[in-house]
């Protein structure tokens, strides 16, 4: 067994012991959460997964683009939380302002699953974010995880057609 395939076995091993794998690529993880009705696990894996996206594309961009080391840019970039992302790409017109609605939407939902999931307020019942609601934004947002993956792909490659 070569170095490498021992530590590949060695951190798959490890892996198992503290995190949860998904079955399927992170979007059609959340999708299958969705249609089984695991909101909370749809919007968030959906939502962490484009975070990550975006947060690789602005570093794509940052070290392919503007021509900045690695040294420079990763740690801060990890810095950056999921409305900050949104913003920056839109300010670099990495994305188009519909993207970035549907952005500030999934975020504006993710908040109100997350944060108001035991809301309990004192005068009346807090039910949630209906299914209508719930999907005119979640697919919108599927869609656009798709989207922002192959663009992330593109910035890496070193072709003139992949610059933005």
């Amino acid at each position: 067994m070569t170095d490498y395939s021992k530590i590949k076995n060695t951190y798959k091993a490890e892996l198992k012991k503290y995190a949860k794998r998904f079955k399927e690529f992170p979007p059609d993880h959340a999708l299958e959460a969705f249609k089984k009705e695991y909101y909370l696990e749809a919007v968030g894996v959906l939502h962490g997964f484009i975070e990550s996206q975006m947060r690789s594309i602005l570093h794509a961009y940052s070290t392919t683009v503007i021509n900045n080391s690695d040294e420079q840019v990763w740690d801060i970039n990890e810095k950056f939380d999921f409305k900050n992302l949104t913003n920056i790409l839109f300010v670099l017109q990495i994305i188009k302002r519909k993207e970035y609605d549907q952005l500030f939407s999934l975020n504006s939902l993710r908040n109100e699953i997350i944060h108001k999931y035991f809301y309990d307020p004192f005068d009346h019942n807090y039910i949630g974010a209906s299914k209508k609601k719930f999907l005119s934004i979640f697919k919108p947002a599927y869609d656009l995880s798709w989207k922002l993956n192959e663009l992330n792909e593109k910035m890496y490659m070193p072709s003139e057609e992949a610059k933005v």
